[in-house]
């Protein structure tokens, strides 16, 4: 006899059903109404259930037009697997630039969860073989210099919450919670961030992180053997990162 499924299973079916559907009309976005029309399902389960695939950074709701679109969990899960290249191509021309004007290799990450993931990496003049960070490698927040600067605009209770979460992962990187938090802070102050590798201790980089929607996180970085990037030129460096991602910052909502 087969058993009747749990209230759990049920939920997570809605909610799977609910993925699966956003993934169909990306990346023009589907409005409430048609999930509902679309889905079978009521009104308030449908809220409820996108609000929490949101949460998790699977779903996106575009402000100005309300359609839901996938988010950047469900794209690196592979639900649509050409859907971050679109992300990639918009980034591309200003990495391009910045690798030919400063002779450094720059890098597109991207938030997942508790952890940075690369996904793009622009090459400079000269490669560098110090430089480990390649496509698809993930860091936890902070390890970076682009997950400090995610890091940077959340509060401090989430910050400590995820280092408790992460903390055997933070601890292998040689990275306490007092030096995470005077990271961030210097990254509030500055608008940037700054960051060597914890691995090698021969390289150091600069990264600035933007909100690309209400919980969707990206951002770029320069890095170079540490006789390329003294701390004055991570500093000039940091500047015209923040001047040229503020077009990509996320106006909908505060920061």
């Amino acid at each position: 006899m087969k058993q009747p499924k749990v209230t759990g299973t049920r939920s997570a079916g809605k909610a799977l059903e609910l993925l699966r559907l956003v993934a169909r009309h990306h990346p023009q976005g589907v409005r409430l109404t048609d999930a509902i029309a679309l889905s079978g399902l009521d009104r308030s389960t449908v809220h409820r259930q996108l609000a929490c695939l949101i949460d998790e950074g699977f779903v996106d709701r575009a402000t100005d037009s309300k359609r839901y679109r996938l988010g950047i969990e469900a794209m690196l899960l592979g639900v649509a697997p050409s859907a971050t290249a679109p992300l990639v191509q918009r980034f591309r021309p200003l990495m391009e630039d910045l690798a030919r004007q400063s002779g450094d290799t720059v890098f597109l990450m991207v938030r997942s969860g508790d952890h940075a993931l690369c996904l793009h990496r622009e090459e400079a003049r000269q490669p560098e073989d110090a430089l480990i960070v390649t496509p698809g490698i993930r860091r936890v927040l902070g390890e970076s210099a682009v997950g400090v600067g995610v890091l940077a605009r959340w509060a401090d209770a989430d910050i400590a919450t995820t280092y408790s979460r992460r903390e055997a992962e933070y601890r292998s990187a040689g990275i306490s919670l007092p030096w995470l938090r005077d990271c961030v802070e210097e990254t509030r102050s500055l608008g940037y961030s700054l960051a060597s590798d914890h691995r090698t201790g021969e390289a150091r980089g600069v990264g600035c992180a933007v909100r690309l929607s209400e919980t969707a996180f990206a951002g770029v970085s320069l890095a170079a053997r540490n006789a390329r990037m003294p701390h004055r030129r991570q500093r000039e460096l940091g500047g015209t990162l923040v001047e040229a991602l503020q077009t990509f910052e996320f106006r909908g909502a505060a920061v």
